[in-house]
Order: C-alpha cells, then sequence, then structure tokens
C-alpha cells in the first residue's frame, strides 16, 4: 500500500521543505506566549503532603487541625480517593493490583501523595500541610531490581506474592538453530540508570467545579489530552461530557506530561468540595519525587554470530524497575521491539521482559521510551562481535545492514521498515565524521600515552505508535492503532484556520503545519491562524491524540492534509459556479483562484468566504454553506495486535552516529573532539525544525550517557532531588553537533514524512558507550553501564573493573 502521493497533496512548492522561521518563536522571544501560569486565574491553590518513607504503612491520618485554619478550602486524603474514585487502570499489566492516585493503607515510595489540600492561596496551603498529623509504620523496603526478586524481598503490593508484575517471553524465528549455527555468542549484561527529561515548565494545572451542571473544567500542560480525559471520566464516574480540559502552550513535555492526569483527578476532588477554581503548580523538587522517570533497567543481551560475520538472533532479557505505581509498568520492555533488531538483518528475535515493582517513584514515557537502552545493548553487543572478529567495527556493521532493495523490509516480530538506505547512511556518517582520519589519529595518540576513542552506534527511530501493543501482555485493550482529526477553515474575511486534536509542546507544529497548508492552498504561512490550544469541547480529538511518539508527521500532519483536500475542492468547484469555469481550468494563488492564463477572471478566498456563510443564496444548489471542514485520518499500517506479528510502531526512521572522545586518564573526564549524524527521517518538511529536534534529542541522550542518574540508597530513599544532585548537561558543555541527511520518503504517510524527535536520544548512548570503550581499551576496560561518570573511569582504569 502506497500512499505517499506530494503531487497530488501540493498546489505548489514554496513552503515544503524550506528553512522557514518558526511562527511561534516571537511570541515565546517577547513573553507573549500563554503559559498555564500566565492565563487570568482567580481562586485558591493545591498543596500535595508526600511521603517522607519509601515504605511504610498508614496508621493514621488527622487533618482536623487543617481543616481548623480559616484558609482551608478543602482536604483530600487517600480513603477519600478511594471511596469517591476507581482504582488505576493498567494499560499493559496482567497482575492483579489495586492502587489508587493517592497513598492508601500505605506508602511505597518517598513522595507518592498522601494529603492533598486547597487553601485561599499557595502560602495558606503549603502552611496548612504542617497542620497534618500522620502516623506511619516503616516497612522494609526494596530499590533495586535484584533486591526486589530476592526471595525473603518485602512485597510492595500485598495483593500479590511477588514483585513481578509482568513477566513474558515473545520469540519470533529459528531462535535454536540460530544458537546451533553460530561460531561464538556473545553474552553481557548492561545496566542503564533511571534518568528523565526534566521540562522547564513541571506539572502545572488549574482545576473549577460547576455545581450547577456538573461539570469539571481542568485545564493542565498535558501531551495526551485524550487519553487523560478517558482516565479521569472512568476514575470519577461520569459521562466526558463533564470533564472539559484545556491545554495552553507547555514548556516542554519529552513524555513526561503523560503522567499528569492522576493529579488533575486530585484536583477535581479537592475542587468539587472548594466550590472555588484552584491551581497547582508543581515545584522541581516535587517534579524529581513525584516519579515520572525512565527506569533502571537490566539487559542480559546474546547475540550468536556467525562464521561468515552476520548476526544470525537477538535474545533479550529485560528487567525492568518500574517503580511502585502500575498505570504504566511494563510498557518499555515491550516497546523494545521496535528496535529489537536494529537496522540489521538479523532472523530471529526473542524478548524475555519483565516489570519489577521497587520503592522506587513510578515511570512514564520518557523520551525514547525503552528504545535507548535496548539500543544501547544491542549496538554494545554488534561492537563486541566486531572485536571477536577482528573486524572494523564500521565494516562489520555494513556487512549486516537491511540492503535498500529488501525494502519494505519486515522484522522477525512484524515491524515494517518502510525505507531507506541503511549502508549509505553508514558510509555517509563515516564521511562526515572523518572516521578514517581520526583512526590514524588515534594510532598516534595511542603512541603519546593519550586515550582516544572513536564510536559507532547506527539506530532505528521509530514513529507513531500502534497503541493496540499493549494487549500482547493484557490481552484486551481499549485503544489500537493511531488517528488524529483536525478542523480547517476559510474565514469570512478569507484567512486561513487550523486546529487539531493533539497539542503543541514545543515542537515547532504550528510553523510546520502552515507550512504544508500554505502550499496546498497557493498562500503564505502568515495567511494562516493555527490555534495552538486544546479544548476538549472544540478540538476534534481521538482517542489517540496527543503530541507522543513521534507521531506529529504522520497522522497529524495527515488530519491536516485531508481537511485542507476537502476545503481546496469545495473551494475550487464554488469558484468554477462562480466564475462558470471548469475546475480543472483553476489554479489556486494569492489568496485567489484563478482561470489558468486569464488573468481577468479570478475571485478571492474572502470573496468565496462571503458567499459560502453570508450570501448562502448564491451557492450552487446541491452544496451546503461554509467553507470550514473536520476530519480525521489514520495511518494505514497499523495490525491487530498478534503476538506472532505485530508493529509496535509505524514508520520508521535511520541515523548513525559518529562519535570521538578523549579521555583524560588522571581526571576520567571525557572532551568530545567530534560528534557527526547522518540521519534519514524521510521528506523534511522544515529542514531548521528538523535539525533543531535532532540535536536536542542528542543532547538529552549525552544527559543520560553522561550524567543524568536519579540515585537510591539501599533504603530507597532518593538522592537526586534538585539540579545540585541531578546533573545536566549545558550549553557549555554540550559538544558541537554536525549533522548529515539523507531523504527517502515513506511510502506510507501523505507527504513521506518519518519520526524526527527521538532518533538522538535512541542511538547516542550506544555510540557514546563504545568511543569510551573504545578510548580506554588499552586498560581492557568494558563499559556495560551507563552513565558514564568520571569515577567509574577512574575505577576502571585503575582496577580494569567493567565502567
Amino acid at each position: 500500500m502506497t500512499i505517499y502521493a506530494p503531487d497530488r497533496v501540493l498546489a505548489a512548492s514554496n513552503w515544503v521543505g524550506r528553512r522557514a522561521p518558526r511562527k511561534e518563536d516571537a511570541r515565546h522571544l517577547y513573553g507573549r506566549a500563554r503559559f498555564l501560569d500566565d492565563l487570568p486565574f482567580e481562586g485558591g491553590a493545591i498543596a500535595i503532603l508526600r511521603s517522607p518513607h519509601p515504605h511504610a504503612r498508614i496508621v493514621s491520618v488527622d487533618t482536623s487541625r487543617a481543616l481548623a485554619d480559616p484558609r482551608v478550602l478543602a482536604v483530600v486524603t487517600g480513603e477519600d480517593v478511594r471511596r469517591e474514585t476507581s482504582p488505576v487502570a493498567s494499560r499493559s499489566v496482567t497482575a492483579p493490583v489495586t492502587q489508587y492516585v493517592m497513598a492508601v493503607d500505605k506508602v511505597r515510595w518517598v513522595g507518592e501523595p498522601v494529603v492533598a489540600i486547597a487553601a485561599v492561596d499557595m502560602f495558606a496551603a503549603k502552611d496548612a500541610l504542617d497542620l497534618v498529623d500522620v502516623e506511619y509504620e516503616p516497612l522494609p523496603s526494596v530499590a533495586d531490581v535484584d533486591a526486589a526478586l530476592a526471595g525473603d524481598a518485602p512485597l510492595i503490593y500485598d495483593d500479590i506474592d511477588s514483585n513481578v508484575l509482568v513477566h513474558d517471553e515473545i520469540a519470533h524465528g529459528p531462535m535454536a538453530q540460530a544458537f546451533d549455527d553460530a561460531a561464538f555468542v556473545v553474552r553481557e549484561t548492561y545496566r542503564v540508570g533511571r534518568f528523565s527529561s526534566t521540562p522547564l515548565e513541571p506539572y502545572a494545572l488549574t482545576v473549577a467545579y460547576d455545581a450547577n451542571n456538573e461539570v469539571y473544567d481542568v485545564v493542565a500542560n498535558d501531551q495526551q489530552p485524550a487519553r487523560s480525559i478517558g482516565n479521569i471520566t472512568k476514575a470519577l464516574g461520569v459521562p466526558t461530557a463533564n470533564v472539559r480540559l484545556s491545554v495552553p502552550e507547555s514548556g516542554g513535555s519529552f513524555g513526561i506530561k503523560l503522567a499528569i492526569w492522576p493529579y488533575a483527578l486530585i484536583g477535581c476532588l479537592l475542587a468539587k468540595r472548594a466550590g472555588r477554581p484552584l491551581k497547582w503548580i508543581q515545584t522541581r523538587t516535587e517534579h524529581m519525587l513525584g516519579g515520572t522517570h525512565t527506569p533502571d533497567v537490566k539487559m542480559e543481551m546474546e547475540l550468536p554470530v556467525g562464521a561468515d560475520g552476520k548476526i544470525l538472533a537477538m535474545r533479550l532479557r529485560s528487567k525492568e524497575n518500574d517503580g511502585a505505581f502500575i498505570h504504566t509498568a511494563g510498557i518499555y520492555g515491550l516497546i523494545k521491539f521496535a528496535t529489537a533488531v536494529g537496522p540489521y538483518t538479523i532472523g530471529a528475535a526473542s524478548i524475555d521482559l519483565m516489570s519489577v515493582v521497587t520503592n522506587r517513584g513510578p515511570v512514564v514515557q520518557n523520551r525514547g521510551v525503552g528504545k535507548p537502552a535496548m539500543t544501547f545493548a544491542l549496538e554494545r553487543s554488534v561492537d563486541r562481535a566486531a572485536r571477536r572478529l577482528g573486524m572494523d567495527p564500521a565494516e562489520f556493521r555494513l556487512r549486516n545492514m537491511v540492503p535498500p532493495e529488501a525494502m519494505p523490509y519486515t522484522t522477525p516480530a512484524g515491524e515494517i521498515y518502510e525505507s531507506g538506505d541503511y549502508p549509505e547512511t553508514m558510509r555517509r556518517a563515516l564521511e562526515l565524521g572523518r572516521y578514517r582520519e581520526f583512526r590514524e589519529k588515534q594510532a598516534v595518540a595511542r603512541a603519546e600515552g593519550r586515550l582516544l576513542g572513536i564510536g559507532l552506534s547506527a539506530g532505528i527511530e521509530p514513529g507513531t505508535s500502534n497503541i493496540g501493543y499493549y494487549s500482547l501482555l493484557k490481552g484486551t485493550t481499549d485503544y489500537n492503532g493511531s488517528s488524529e482529526g483536525a478542523v480547517v477553515g476559510i474565514e469570512v474575511d478569507g484567512q486561513v484556520t487550523v486546529r487539531t486534536g493533539s497539542v503543541d509542546t514545543g515542537q515547532g507544529h504550528e510553523t510546520t503545519i502552515c507550512q504544508v497548508v500554505a502550499d496546498m492552498l497557493g498562500i503564505t504561512p502568515e495567511d494562516i491562524s493555527f490555534d495552538t490550544f486544546f479544548d476538549s469541547t472544540r478540538s476534534p480529538y481521538t482517542g489517540q491524540s496527543g503530541a507522543y511518539s513521534n507521531r506529529f508527521n504522520d497522522v497529524e500532519v495527515g488530519a491536516v492534509i485531508t481537511a485542507t483536500e476537502r476545503v481546496r475542492a469545495k473551494v475550487r468547484t464554488l469558484a468554477a459556479y462562480l466564475l462558470e469555469a471548469k475546475e480543472e481550468d483553476l489554479v489556486l494563488g494569492d489568496r485567489a483562484v484563478h482561470v489558468a492564463g486569464d488573468a481577468s477572471r479570478s475571485v478571492a478566498f474572502g470573496e468565496l468566504a462571503k458567499v459560502a456563510y453570508n450570501k448562502v443564496v448564491l451557492l450552487p444548489p446541491d452544496m451546503e454553506p461554509g467553507l470550514r471542514v473536520m476530519a480525521y485520518y489514520r495511518n494505514p499500517m497499523a495490525k491487530p495486535p498478534d503476538r506472532g506479528d505485530f508493529n509496535v510502531q509505524l514508520t520508521h526512521s535511520n541515523s548513525v552516529h559518529v562519535v570521538v572522545v578523549e579521555v583524560d586518564k588522571g581526571t576520567g573526564m571525557l572532551d568530545f573532539l567530534k560528534y557527526a549524524i547522518v540521519h534519514d527521517c524521510g521528506r523534511q518538511l522544515n529542514p531548521a525544525v528538523v535539525e533543531g529536534m535532532a540535536i536536542g534529542s542528542t543532547v538529552h541522550g549525552i544527559g543520560g550517557a553522561l550524567l543524568e542518574e536519579f540515585q537510591y540508597d539501599d533504603a530507597a530513599n532518593p538522592l537526586a532531588t534538585s539540579f545540585q544532585t541531578y546533573l545536566k548537561p549545558v550549553a557549555q558543555t554540550v559538544p558541537r553537533i554536525e549533522l548529515g541527511h539523507l531523504e527517502s520518503p515513506c511510502p506510507y504517510t501523505l507527504l513521506g514524512t518519518k519520526a524526527t524527535g527521538e532518533g538522538g536520544s535512541i542511538t547516542s548512548l550506544a555510540a557514546i558507550g563504545n568511543a569510551v570503550e573504545d578510548a580506554l581499551s588499552p586498560y581492557g576496560v568494558q563499559v556495560n553501564s551507563l552513565p558514564i561518570t568520571p569515577e567509574k573511569i577512574l575505577r576502571g582504569i585503575r582496577d580494569g573493573a567493567p565502567v
């Protein structure tokens, strides 16, 4: 099935593919953007009392002193939540575990909400937290996967007899034969630490309750509003129409704001009691404590390799530390199938996935969702295999890559790589990264006693989740596939308006959408008004709507194209009727419709709109009034869930990272001497936006590889609760990143676009790990874990211990 049709879609070629300045930048730079705390608001404030213990029984909760404070408007406890809401529904967990959005009976992590208070202002609400008396009975706690799986481990949930929420193996292809035929098997255990994206703007929301109509009005910086509406209405037991959710501009999300809905639910309970609007702005420490992490993971990788240098299979045992909140537990292990075999012709693949609960904070789908760790384990093992064969790691990868003539290529699990030239991506990356030149420099550096290392990583960047994959573990799901809605109209003044069912969290959606619509209607982006404010009563959302999973360039653009095509068709029909011309003789341009070859015969969009909205007697007899169209679009490639043949995601970009580092053997610090990326994300709608996304996601990866880790002590007390103890990349330390591009249009999207927001965070971890291990090779040091800190490097140099 090929739907790629740019010639049909676009009426002009003035804007798509152009490095147009971002329309939204001016209001952000000059302070005109309206984030949640900028919106007009009159009402009270919410503060949350959080658990100081990683694991404890709640003996009693006494809120009487807080309620006696005249400034306090309302109080909600875990018992209130249990009485008035349904338990949290897990997306993929199979274990029969009951949990609510606040602690009930016991707390399971430091920072879990215990009591929520609404007061006349933020200061009064925070003061009232000191008036709540909670008696705890501390319980034994557990912080890491191995300890949680021990026979004498304390149980996090009393509903089940272990700390395992999910344990399943899904395998495809001739696995046993691959191991029988292997000349050798690379076996290694890898660990990736717990990290997050920490957006500039943490969670923020307001909630009001209309008692007359029994309607909750929520405004939140949510990045997946459709699912949040479903979660809130289900928990409250009210119809969809009784919860209105609006989303203003958001100061970054990166997956983190998929998990704001539990706090919105708490806000609904408080607002109903308080009788006035309430606001909650999460502090940075709350954000650090409250979870929203990528789980730390232990991965046991096996890679059988034939005597001819071909990788025969991939087998992974993945144990995810999913903390102590069940909503998104289990997802990280399952989504690894999207990149399980990388860009290689690996004929068999198996993932034994285990979701383990501990007393660490909750996890959520952070940028890349399991694929950075999957690619780290695979690409580290690929380097090890090349070394065993005595081959250059670039040559070994080229020998195993899917050739362009094999596209579209289906992986053993059923993932469809729709287009690309993976070997050419590698060759161009080697050239851009001056790979051969740095190999020569490395030899000189080694002779001088300097530690210079070169690392490669080849990765797949999937986009557009087929979210029915959850059911592969759970058996049932309320969602599958991926879709989006859009409304496009020409207003009575001739201005074009666009609204989608998604949200914009800083990725340049407004600019890119306006470029596409401009070329479809023969106008300029300045002729288009894009409404970035999501409103569930007006926005054309579907059950999958939101800004996540690299889906914008696929289904959101697809919905806008579909709606614009229908508007354009109606415009042409109306113009032909008024001009007494044939539709095939008409062309669009300069906010008007012209008869080709006759400049005197034209009608402006504004005149057409006046007829469509105001002078409806002049319309063709069979035409409805108006020039506004709502349309929905779905990616056609989503497969129904089937353990034997499924696709987790629906588009697949690819990239190669080339990294050159020099390690200081005295301090363990490293310098980047080169960072080069060549990637192929299909057709680029705006190369400047694409480059920003590619570089930004790579910086996220650099943080995860070298700096970021939510550390806990053995009792599961968090040790990183601010940016003093949780380190992030800063502008002064980020290397200059050089980008090169290939463009292999996707045959399954209307403009040939693919994903572009997560590739750097997926592929960079292994490239950096491979470079550091190469630098430390004179000491025989292996890099098996992330982050790679100076302390680990020095220990490796001193003792030869793995990093």
